[in-house]
């Protein structure tokens, strides 16, 4: 897959085991590389997926290529070139996906539009937008979905209750590996504290189940958000709970059954740091692990999308 060869360019052959490769690891399996430009910019990158080909979405502050001038961020998408092996120069997903400000209907809504998440088959998005915010009462951001028609993206719509409510701002929407179960993060009461995580099935009736709460070893009296699943069941996700290395770390836990999962463990130094390292993502092949970070060891100015060996999480 185009998105394998890339990003897990210069690692060992795919014969060797992993047992042996983690004895071998050069410097270029154990760096944390920057994506780079035409991807990263001056401005602040943030929250990305993949699909099963390896074609990127993710969303930026950048203001030259902007819906408005001043949205906070849009939705862009990427795709990389093989013939040069580099990145394509990303693409505003422009309006109807990415909204300007409407601060004269509600000053809550700036034309802030990020978190996607694109599925496996590269034909829907869900994510994260404030087009539909309301002051009274406050309701900062909601999550809608736009899926891919003969080639252009329609209008997006609201992913209703029990996913989208008017007291949890909800965010950060990702599906597992089964193809259906839609994750999300929202501050609704009964939760631990601050954003929980919780997932639904599809109901069969066009709507959704109810919202399950991921329980304690997932969710925490602090912050939890952005859920992603490996082929392997593996799930990663953002919190800001006691014993990490800064404001947001990136953790990891293993299933042991529907809507319950061991204790989760931090993924470490190579991936965490004493900035804000979130949102994780996971290219095709299995083998590395994206997120964006405020790091300024190996930055472009702003929060910027990194990768690594999945090797150094372990």
């Amino acid at each position: 897959m185009i998105a394998k060869r890339v990003l897990t360019l210069g690692f060992l052959s795919a014969l060797v085991s992993t047992a042996a490769v983690a004895q071998s690891q050069s410097w270029v399996e154990k760096a944390v590389h920057n994506f780079g430009a035409p991807i990263n910019t001056m401005w602040a990158e943030g929250e990305l997926s993949f699909a099963d080909d390896g074609t990127m979405v993710y969303c930026s502050a950048r203001q030259d290529m902007a819906v408005a001038d001043g949205d906070p961020k849009d939705l862009y998408i990427a795709y990389f070139n093989e013939e040069t092996g580099t990145w394509d120069d990303p693409v505003n997903m422009g309006m109807p996906v990415n909204q300007p400000p409407r601060t004269d209907v509600d000053p809550l809504r700036k034309g802030d539009d990020r978190e996607p998440w694109i599925t496996a088959d590269g034909n829907t998005i869900y994510f994260r937008s404030d087009r539909l915010a309301t002051s009274t009462p406050q309701n900062n951001h909601d999550i809608f979905v736009t899926r891919k028609v003969n080639g252009t993206w329609t209008e997006p719509e609201l992913v209703g209750f029990p996913v989208s409510t008017t007291e949890g701002d909800e965010h950060c929407p990702a599906i597992l590996q089964d193809g259906e179960t839609l994750c999300f993060a929202s501050r609704r009461a009964g939760g631990y504290g601050g954003s929980d995580i919780y997932c639904v099935k599809p109901d069969g009736n066009g709507g959704w189940g109810d919202a399950v709460n991921q329980g304690p070893n997932i969710n925490t009296a602090a912050e939890e958000f952005h859920f992603t699943q490996d082929t392997d069941g593996r799930i990663y996700f953002t919190s800001n709970r006691p014993g990490g290395y800064g404001g947001m770390d990136i953790y990891s836990a293993m299933p042991i059954a529907p809507n319950d999962w061991a204790s989760a463990q931090n993924l470490g130094p190579q991936v965490n740091t004493a900035g804000a390292d979130m949102c994780p993502a996971l290219p095709p092949g299995g083998d590395t692990i994206a997120w964006f970070s405020s790091r300024q060891d190996n930055s472009f100015g702003n929060a910027d999308i990194f990768w690594t060996s999945k090797l150094n999480t372990e």
